[in-house]
């Protein structure tokens, strides 16, 4: 395609993406108020879309894994945990809806005013999802876009082209293209994207595309829900079930085959408890996955580019120090389009290595140990503001230093990415794992505006307190019982 070409290309998708906004946001001004009815009806919908198109979908997901996708984590991961959210929402949403009553300032209170905030929807909603959990990264926000009224448009990932297409085919059966819309295409597609003057966007992603996302959202001054990776640490208390936390992290690591922003990025143990904690995760991991290069149950890496570099930060640690252990009896690839990664244990790693600093997103663990408790913060530090943070044991004192020394995005106690589920928390991070959150209230009201409303009598308050010009000593009073002297 020559240069000429690729413009008018260029040109013509970015005449049809303006459109479709200016679409949507035309459909949104001519609505006026989205009532309860609508958005239920709206998000059952959207449930309808999941129950009756799941097997097509995962099936899309797995062939674009490769074949390497296991469909039965498919179903509870991306489809009933999607139906569920939709089922809370559509329970909640009427409380959610009401106006807030706020309380007003002296005298206004007693002279008749009122204050309150309603949620209004914003409008238009974009939504950018990843190849990794590429249905459910999008229905999950576009759940709280529905649920606060919004319309939306939906950009999957360049890397999942079949799972887009299939968007893009069966979105416009439950909804119209002025209610939700796909667009499809690659990078250069996301770039113009994220340009368009969308009411809210939301990105799901790593922590450099986000940047990009960001920077793009701010030539239409358009607000942001980033939802990003970053190194989940975990973290093993001396009062932890070893067993306990061995198998919970181990089930957590290898879900997806690692690839889940939410996975154990690396572990963090009393230096006496190590290898009785590699001893359980070697164990756990041989029992769940007797094999690994032809296990439906196992998911491979997506795509060669991930599975050399996750390759490059093995043999980066290993010439650097580390200790390597490959969990499995098949530790080499099958055939080599054959992508499912064994579980490799990195001990012995230090800052030099580039997978102390670089998001994993696979099968490979590195652990660190720690002498004293008051050490563990330091440690995480380098790799700070993670999206999750997850702590093993009973001592309630370490939960609090953990709790007030490190800052993460989520937290979960005795277990792995079980806060994610809970429709109730919010999910989002902080600094480099992101911003804002949604599920929930919290998805509800990051996708509304909260409209501040006040409203007075005819009577006219500002001369009972002098507060009109010409101001006088009446007004200098009020003013020196809140200043001080004047």
């Amino acid at each position: 395609m020559s240069i000429a070409e690729k413009k008018n290309v260029t040109e013509l998708v970015s005449q049809d993406l303006d459109g479709l906004i200016e679409l949507q946001k035309k459909s949104f001004r001519a609505e006026g108020e989205v009532t309860y009815a609508t958005r239920v009806d709206r998000l059952k919908r959207l449930k309808a879309l999941i129950v009756e198109n799941k097997t097509a979908f995962a099936t899309t997901t797995k062939r674009e894994f490769n074949g390497a996708r296991s469909y039965e984590f498919s179903l509870f991961s991306e489809y009933a945990s999607k139906v569920e959210a939709i089922d809370y929402s559509v329970k909640h949403l009427k409380q959610w809806m009401k106006p807030e009553r706020r309380k007003t300032n002296k005298p206004m209170n007693f002279l008749g005013g009122k204050g309150q905030v309603r949620y209004f929807p914003k409008g238009v909603v974009g939504i950018i999802s990843p190849w990794n959990l590429p249905f459910g990264l999008t229905v999950a926000p576009l759940t709280s876009a529905l649920a606060a009224g919004n319309r939306a448009l939906l950009k999957p990932s360049e890397y999942v082209p079949e799972t887009a297409e299939l968007f893009a085919e069966i979105v416009p059966q439950y909804f119209p293209e002025d209610e939700v819309a796909v667009v499809t295409g690659g990078v250069e597609i996301s770039q113009k994207f994220a340009e368009l003057p969308f009411d809210h966007l939301l990105f799901t992603g790593s922590t450099g595309v986000g940047a990009q996302v960001m920077r793009s959202a701010s030539k239409n001054l358009v607000p942001v829900t980033l939802e990003l990776g970053g190194k989940s640490p975990v973290v093993i208390g001396r009062s932890a079930k070893l067993d306990l936390a061995g198998t919970r992290l181990t089930f957590g690591k290898l879900l997806n085959g690692g690839q889940l922003c939410l996975s154990p990025d690396y572990a963090l143990v009393p230096e006496e408890l190590e290898e009785q904690l590699v001893a359980r995760i070697i164990h756990e991991a041989e029992s769940m996955y007797p094999n690994i290069t032809e296990n439906e149950d196992y998911a491979g890496v997506f795509d060669e580019r991930h599975f050399m570099r996750l390759q490059n930060y093995i043999d980066d640690a290993v010439a650097k120090g580390a200790t390597l252990t490959i969990v499995g009896a098949d530790k080499s690839r099958a055939s080599a389009d054959n992508r499912r990664m064994p579980l490799h244990i990195l001990q012995n790693v230090n800052e030099n290595m580039q997978v102390m600093h670089e998001e994993i997103f696979g099968p490979v663990l590195p652990i660190m140990t720690y002498g004293d408790f008051t050490q563990v913060p330091d440690k995480i530090e380098p790799r700070r503001n993670p999206l999750a943070l997850y702590y093993f044991g009973k001592d309630r004192s370490e939960q609090e230093y953990l709790l007030n020394h490190v800052q993460s995005g989520g937290v979960c106690i005795n277990d792995i990415t079980l806060h994610y589920v809970q429709e109730d928390l919010p999910f989002g991070g902080i600094g480099a794992s992101g911003m804002g959150a949604y599920h929930g209230p919290e998805g509800f009201r990051g996708m509304s505006h909260a409209r501040a409303i006040y409203s007075q009598t005819m009577i006219d308050v500002l001369p009972i307190i002098g507060a009109r010009p010409p101001f006088g000593e009446k007004f200098r009073k009020k003013i020196s019982k809140i200043l001080g002297p004047i």
